[in-house]
This record gives structure tokens, C-alpha cells and sequence, in this order.
């Protein structure tokens, strides 16, 4: 579910609401009490993409080829001397 963030006009001051998007927007300050002075504000998301998956391997670029590349460099590969 979604945190949005909520500014009240009477009194400044924001609220998380944790809701799914489904649910009606909050009509009260939780601060003040006044009916319908909230707006929803824009948020950073906490969206993040780490480790491997789709995006490392389609769509990051040759740049970033990890331990799954194949490709042996010297030393290894216990081939005989």
C-alpha cells in the first residue's frame, strides 16, 4: 500500500496516511480538526533497483557485467602449464 502525504491549509503541518488507493482521501486534520483543508502533496518514492534481476541484466549496459559475464581471465580456469 501507498504512503501519501498530506498538507493541511489551516495549520501547515503534513500527515502520512498509509491507505490503499482505493480508499477515500482523509477529509480532517488530525493537527487542528478543520474539514476539508488537507491537499496531497508530491513525494519522493523509496523505489530502488539493487542486486541482479531484469534490469542488471537487459537494460543496464555493458558497463556493468558482473561475475555472470563468462568470460575467464588469467589464472583461472585450472588449465594445465
Amino acid at each position: 500500500m501507498p504512503i501519501y502525504l498530506y498538507r493541511c491549509s489551516a495549520c501547515e503541518s503534513t500527515h502520512e496516511v498509509f491507505a490503499k488507493m482505493s480508499d477515500p482521501a482523509p477529509t480532517r486534520c488530525e493537527s487542528c480538526g478543520a474539514e476539508g483543508s488537507l491537499q496531497r502533496q508530491l513525494s519522493r518514492t523509496s523505489f530502488a533497483l539493487k542486486g541482479g534481476g531484469w534490469y542488471s541484466e537487459g537494460y543496464a549496459g555493458s558497463s556493468n557485467q558482473g561475475p555472470s559475464s563468462g568470460v575467464a581471465t588469467s589464472g583461472e580456469g585450472g588449465g594445465a602449464e
